[in-house]
């Protein structure tokens, strides 16, 4: 690439960040094109406290871009001899229950395995986002569960929890801890120098980006509390994250594991997943991509590669409102604008009325519910905070990215299909149909799960409606979607309830986000007045 064309490209690049403020924590920003780095740099603060500014050297924590690392350290280890890929993961833990026989290594680095995501279950326990999990957390809330999601193999359903069973599975066949073992396998041969698996959250990371998040109008620092790794766990900088991507797109460590990373998993009928081992398998304007984003507490990081050009685009970022995935397809748009198909049209802002008639509660079949939401004029979808922008009369997309997450309207607002960046299959949602009242009394008491553990669980009034508590967490409102199912959108969590011969309630299910099919059983009823609500539809 000549000089002058390579400096329009960076100016190009650089004018996406024109807004972005010195003083405030930023992001690192690397294009890998060629096999050559051809644009690293730095935008605002690693340290608020002493205004270190973020550069290409500086070491971010990746949250789940750390997976497709601690895949590829699980194939060498499986080339190595030292676990079977197809083998299960109890042979190494036999402590965990003896209904995951059927898990394998495999299982768990396609998500699966079914196996409950251990933030999920932990949020129910009482545990707050800052509790600093440790290994034997994760073997105790794994091991406590009584089932799996689903039949491994039957579903597909992002799991944080096999990941870290990995990472014991890795220690446990090869006698080094992860960060050892990708040390000698991986970073090195790589010289990813400036790389690590931290075992220990309170240990030391020099040239450090602090992680931060804006609360009341003021910067707080929000790092990572967690000793767990495999999962995430893995700090590295800019200059490192390319060196990987460079790998990835053209091997010298690993070529066979990798070309398995990409391939998106099948499942039991058949339909793929769209999702290999640690990588998104998608496509962007045309082309092909390889992607994989992470956030946890203040940080936000995203790899996005294209494999049939040679390309990638690294962005870590330090501040929690940051999105990553967005910001490195603009970057890949400024770089590969001549071998991408055209963008997509954008219509004007739709009328209010013409978003307020798609706002409500979406259900798919599987029991997942969305709740879409009209703030402003613009459509959104319920806990995100970019909104939707119309591409036709009928089709939406986040961000005005068809690719990344996409909504095509049913006629007369029944429902929607919605499409994700990779193979996935379209899921389909259809309109809630909640009743028209409920008798709340029925659903109200105390509430405890096996698999939770002694935390219990209360639905109690609150104001003029439902709530639930977690853990004497505060309440969470109750909204009605279907007969004996209300949902709380804030957690993005349904309570389905269960009635006895009699029809009184004696417990619920309760489904959302990783976790499927968790029971509740009532353990008290408190004596309250009878009373009714009324349906109403879910909180913007």
């Amino acid at each position: 690439m000549r000089q002058s064309a390579q400096a329009n490209l960076a100016a190009s690049v650089e004018a996406l960040f024109q807004d972005a403020a010195a003083d405030a924590p930023g992001c690192a920003v690397g294009v890998m094109d060629g096999g050559a780095t051809v644009f690293a740099r730095g935008f605002g603060l690693a340290s608020l406290e002493h205004g270190a500014p973020i550069t290409s050297a500086t070491r971010f924590y990746l949250g789940s871009v750390s997976k497709q690392v601690t895949a590829l350290a699980v194939l060498l280890a499986a080339d190595a001899g030292h676990l079977d890929l197809d083998g299960a993961v109890r042979k190494f833990i036999p402590e965990l229950p003896a209904y995951m026989d059927g898990v394998t290594h495999r299982r768990l680095l396609t998500h699966t395995a079914g196996v409950r995501d251990y933030f999920t279950v932990g949020y129910l326990a009482g545990l707050g986002p800052e509790h600093p999990y440790s290994e034997d957390d994760v073997l105790h809330i794994v091991g406590r569960q009584r089932a799996l999601n689903f039949s491994s193999g039957y579903d597909f359903l992002y799991s944080n929890s096999g990941y870290v069973l990995l990472a014991i599975a890795i220690a446990r066949a090869t006698g080094k801890r992860l960060d050892a073992f990708a040390r000698e396998t991986i970073f090195t041969p790589l010289g990813m120098d400036a790389s690590r698996f931290q075992h220990d959250h309170a240990a030391v990371v020099p040239d450090k980006a602090f992680g931060y998040e804006k609360r009341d109008g003021q910067w707080r620092t929000a790092n990572s509390m967690l000793d767990v790794v495999g999962d995430g766990g893995m700090y590295a900088s800019l200059d490192d994250m390319l060196a990987w991507t460079r790998n990835l797109l053209s091997p010298r460590v690993g070529a066979r594991a990798i070309d398995l990373m990409q391939t998106p998993a099948m499942l039991t009928s058949g339909a793929s997943t769209g999702y290999g081992m640690g990588l998104q398998a998608g496509a962007h304007r045309g082309l092909r991509t390889l992607e994989h984003g992470g956030g946890l507490a203040g940080y936000r990081t995203e790899l996005l590669a294209y494999p049939t050009e040679g390309f990638g685009v690294v962005v870590l970022c330090n501040d929690a409102a940051a999105w990553p995935a967005l910001t490195a397809r603009r970057v890949a748009e400024v770089f590969l604008a001549d071998r991408m198909a055209p963008a997509p049209a954008r219509l004007p802002a739709p009328a209010v009325e013409a978003v307020r008639a798609r706002a409500g509660c979406y259900r798919a079949p599987d029991g997942d519910v969305l709740a879409l939401v009209e703030r402003d004029g613009k459509l959104f979808i319920h806990g995100l905070p970019r909104s939707l922008r119309p591409l036709t009369a009928d089709t939406f997309a986040i961000g005005g990215d068809p690719d990344l997450l996409r909504l095509e309207f049913e006629p007369a607002g029944r429902g929607f299909a919605l499409a994700q960046s990779g193979g996935a299959p379209v899921r389909r949602y259809g309109r809630c149909e909640p009743p028209t009242t409920i008798d709340a009394e029925a659903y109200l008491g105390d509430f405890n799960s096996p698999d939770v553990g002694a935390a219990a669980c209360q639905v109690r009034p609150s104001g003029d409606d439902l709530g639930v508590s977690f853990a004497e967490r505060p309440p969470v409102t109750l909204r009605p979607i279907g007969s004996d199912r209300l949902w709380a959108a804030d957690l993005g969590a349904t309570l389905s309830f269960v009635r006895d011969a009699g029809g009184a309630v004696g417990g619920f299910r309760l489904d959302g986000g990783r976790v499927r099919g968790i029971a509740y059983v009532r353990t008290e009823q408190p004596s309250l007045r009878p009373r009714t609500l009324s349906a109403t539809a879910p909180p913007p």
